[in-house]
């Protein structure tokens, strides 16, 4: 099944537009999460310059976050929607970001060579993938030696009070797809057994976190999110993977 089929499937929509526009409710209450990740990059290596990769990009948000806080770093954001891909395109275009690119391409099929990315992220896309082992093996196939690979998703494990809080937050739909999201993600344990197969040796899974620096940047924003409270980061899990030489 493919993404925009997902999306479909997850907000009970026929139309891949109409699922799409849902998708950007969500994207706007959790928009503070782009902010975080894409400044918590500092604190995981030197991405000044360089090319990257977000996988399953949606609407564009954390490819954009990322490419206006690293203007040299050329991003390429790809997803398999051809309705967000449009709508990314016009994001970059609206807010003025040269160094970011969308395309229409599969996640699990990516068109680049071998290490050819010094930093691959996505952004709750992981679910969605059919084939989630061929997407790990595509992200490790890509990224260069030293790369790092910084992903993160929600997790089918988190607390039912904080799923009920967010979804409060959502109109019906969005609601709808948030709770499918949930419970169509995967489990820690899952993820290891997975990269393990793989034989990709260095990686870590943990819970959603930022460093304080990460913090102490986004007060202003934080303070006037839905999303302020810390229990937010306990949907989600992150995803690091590094290639050796």
């Amino acid at each position: 099944m493919e993404k925009r089929e997902r999306l479909e499937e997850e907000f009970e929509l026929q139309s891949e537009e109409l699922a799409v526009q849902g998708y950007g409710h969500i994207t706007s209450v959790l928009s503070a999460n782009y902010n975080l990740i894409a400044d918590e990059l500092s604190e995981l290596g030197d991405f000044k310059k360089g090319l990257a990769l977000d996988l399953g990009t949606g609407l564009g948000d954390l490819a954009l976050e990322v490419g206006k806080r690293y203007p040299q770093l050329k991003v390429i954001g790809i997803d398999l929607s051809q309705a967000a891909v449009k709508e990314a395109k016009k994001k970059a275009q609206e807010q003025n970001v040269g160094n970011v690119y969308f395309q229409l391409q599969d996640a699990q099929r990516v068109a680049f060579k071998d290490s050819s990315f010094d930093l691959v992220i996505s952004h709750g896309t992981i679910h969605h993938f059919q084939d989630i082992r061929l997407a790990f093996y595509e992200t490790y196939r890509i990224l260069k030696p030293q790369g790092l690979a910084y992903l993160t998703d929600l997790k089918r494990d988190a607390p039912e009070d904080i799923v009920e809080e967010v979804a409060k937050n959502l109109p019906e739909a969005g609601a709808k797809a948030f709770v499918n999201s949930i419970n169509g993600a995967y489990l820690g344990e899952e993820l290891q057994e997975i990269l393990n197969s793989l034989g990709i040796e260095e990686f870590k899974i943990s819970g959603q976190s930022f460093h304080k620096s990460t913090i102490i940047k986004n007060k202003e924003r934080l303070r006037n999110s839905s999303m302020r409270s810390a229990n937010y980061t306990k949907l989600s899990q992150t995803i690091i993977i590094k290639k050796h030489d």
